[in-house]
């Protein structure tokens, strides 16, 4: 049976080695977000869900590895893969390279399949045998021949979880709207790796109102944040129409999303219908102020940024800098154009040329990229190609200056969010529509729980100016709303606590590496597949053909069965049993050496399964062992031999 290992590249992160920098680390908003921010920012790590959805929507066994060590995917390998697959974008390179010499060392029987962004560098197509440059589900079962499968597309549930100032108070779910993005703007790997498509992994609105009811489920919080990844989910206005229907037919408590967005898409729509719909919050491309891509021409952004965060939606500005009309002095008059629009957050990143974009394949022509740039600095804070007007040092000091910039400017982004959860209670508390009224109750509630951060925001403001917005936004809570009581009076006085100790670890930790997350999708299967089990000799264990589907799985033990081999063969069969429904058969005709006590122990612990166990040929095993039979067949069912077993299944 075939086994499959899905993986992210592996650590460290966040620190700057042959093949990393500080700024590639599995976090969104510290890593390109709220870096500046200190102690007030986000910290969140997100998974490769792709690989997840990848692994739950095939049929072969596969087991799924988040942000492993490399020792940590050493010994993943010695377990026996037919294939690696290994995610990686261009930034992580050199970690995805010394990961295929690891598999070629350890695994030189298995194939290495390369996906993600990544793989837009041709240089890639020498390391791996297969490449995936398109949807992965699809892609994976052609590779391995289960494209006859026609069922729909299973989703996984991915819970996210946060802390702002070293306070865990950031819950949430992720799920996947769909791939690709139209607009085609030069720079975008996404579009341009798709083609300029939109693939909805969610076909309709309603598609994707029952997958969030779904994952509020499972998680068993059906106030939990839900954020949508997709390039510009409300350009698909029908497949959004029919979902904000869905909401508005919902009884439950209702649906919060953030998602991503363009300006000209927020402007097809009403905000009060965004705010029905539940949108919180929306990630906006800004570009620039002097910015032609089709999806800004025209567009007032001032006046949607305003109206939006009037009804209580947060917004995330993203601004590039290093176009070619940029000096230093106009890449200041964008962010001041940033600042007017006053987002909740904000991202910059430096102009980067992905492999296979318009943008790479002009500065191609041109001549202008630079030469021997090391993949791991194309991360958004390098410069990779020749500026006509900005040095390479210029640029990269310019955007650490400008996240400088924007914090002391707008101050603690959890601070700017709450205030506009304020706006959208005060427009519409009163409302006469009933689903509007409970998101203003939502907004409500948002702005009490964040009320005992405020004194510490107060006083770890960078500036005074900022001190003192922050404490009118605390002033106009404590009057519209209330103080939260007695509970919020004693959150007061751990948060200086918890955030004092997120101060000395920021000042002198190093950074936090993310744990493995290792996910398993139906390799139980595989547990009772043929095996050789080390102890103090070898157990072997091969299963025979099922003729029919209720019969038991045969299992021949051959060899060496002592205190090692059996419980090794004990914690197989557990999870075996664990994950499929049908009945096991143990034969024991082929063991040649048995520890007595190492098959009582045996037995004892598979008591719990005595329905769905059954032993050949154990009788035939030593003869001082007697007491140890007979406890066999006082709980578990037995045969002499395999005919005995076939006997009894006709």
């Amino acid at each position: 049976m075939k086994k499959i290992l899905l993986t992210t590249v592996c650590g460290p992160f966040g620190a700057n080695t042959d093949d990393c920098t500080e700024h590639v680390m599995p976090e969104l908003f510290h890593a390109q977000v709220t870096r500046a921010q200190g102690i007030f920012s986000p910290r969140v790590s997100y998974i490769s869900y792709g690989l997840e959805y990848i692994a739950n929507n095939i049929a072969t066994p596969t087991t799924v590895l988040q942000y492993p060590t490399m020792q940590q995917f050493k010994r993943e390998l010695a377990k026996g893969y037919d294939y690696v697959g290994i995610s990686f974008v261009i930034a992580t390179f050199a970690k995805m390279k010394k990961m295929c010499r690891m598999v070629r060392r350890v695994a030189p029987e298995a194939r290495i399949i390369l996906g993600g962004y990544g793989t837009m560098l041709p240089e890639c197509d020498q390391y791996g045998d297969y490449i995936c440059r398109e949807e992965g589900v699809g892609f994976m079962r052609r590779l391995l021949g289960e494209d006859h499968i026609d069922k729909p597309a299973q989703h996984v549930v991915y819970p996210t979880r946060g802390k702002i100032a070293g306070i865990p108070i950031m819950k949430g779910a992720v799920v996947l709207g769909g791939l690709g993005c139209p607009h085609g703007c030069e720079f975008c790997a996404t579009s341009h790796f798709h083609k300029q498509r939109h693939i909805p992994l969610l076909e309709t609105g309603r598609d994707l109102h029952r997958e969030i009811r779904r994952v509020h489920r499972t998680l068993d919080n059906p106030n939990l944040p839900i954020g949508i990844i997709e390039e510009d989910f409300l350009m698909q206005k029908k497949r959004a129409r029919e979902f904000l229907a869905c909401v508005r037919e919902d009884r439950q408590e209702p649906i919060k999303i953030s998602c991503f967005a363009s300006a000209c898409s927020v402007e097809q729509w009403d905000p009060e219908d965004l705010v029905s719909m539940g949108v919180e919050s929306l990630w906006i491309g800004v570009e620039s102020s002097r910015a032609t891509y089709a999806k800004l021409q025209g567009r007032d952004l001032k006046k949607i940024f305003d109206r939006l965060q009037a009804h209580g939606i947060n917004t995330l500005a993203s601004l590039i800098i290093g176009h070619d009309f940029h000096t230093v002095e106009s890449v200041w008059e964008d962010f001041e154009y940033l600042i007017s629009l006053r987002p909740s957050l904000s991202q910059f990143l430096i102009l980067s040329a992905a492999c296979s974009t318009p943008l790479f394949e002009r500065l191609k022509r041109e001549g202008r990229l630079l030469p021997d740039v090391p993949y791991k600095h194309w991360d958004g804070f390098h410069l990779v190609f020749d500026h006509p007007h900005i040095s390479k040092q210029e640029m990269e000091q310019l955007i650490l200056d400008v996240y400088e910039a924007e914090y002391r400017r707008l101050g603690p982004s959890v601070i700017r969010y709450v205030a506009t959860q304020l706006n959208g209670y005060l427009k519409f508390r009163d409302s006469s529509d009933p689903l509007l009224q409970m998101r203003a109750d939502q907004y409500r509630t948002g702005c009490l729980e964040a009320l005992p951060l405020f004194p510490t925001a107060v006083r770890y403001a960078p500036t005074h100016e900022v001190a003192q917005q922050i404490r009118q936004v605390q002033r106009a809570i404590l009057k519209e709303i209330g103080s939260g009581g007695v509970k919020n009076k004693f959150l007061s006085t751990l948060v200086p606590l918890f955030a004092f100790a997120e101060k000395v670890k920021l000042a002198h930790g190093s950074y936090p590496q993310a744990r493995l997350q290792r996910t398993e999708y139906r390799m139980a299967a595989t547990r009772l597949a043929p095996a050789e089990l080390s102890g103090n000799g070898i157990l072997s264990i091969r299963h025979r053909p099922q003729h029919k589907a209720h019969h038991p799985l045969i299992v021949d033990l051959k060899g060496v069965f002592n205190r090692v081999t059996a419980m090794k063969l004990k914690n197989r069969i557990e999870t075996y049993l664990k994950e499929q429904k049908g009945n096991l058969a143990l034969n024991f005709s082929g063991v040649t050496t048995t520890e007595r006590t190492a098959l009582l122990v045996f037995l004892k612990q598979l008591r719990g399964y005595q329905k769905r166990i059954t032993f050949i040929s154990i009788e035939s095993l030593r003869t001082d062992m007697a007491d140890v039979i007979a406890y066999a067949r006082s709980h578990f069912e037995v045969f002499i031999n395999v005919e005995g077993l076939a006997a009894s299944l006709v």
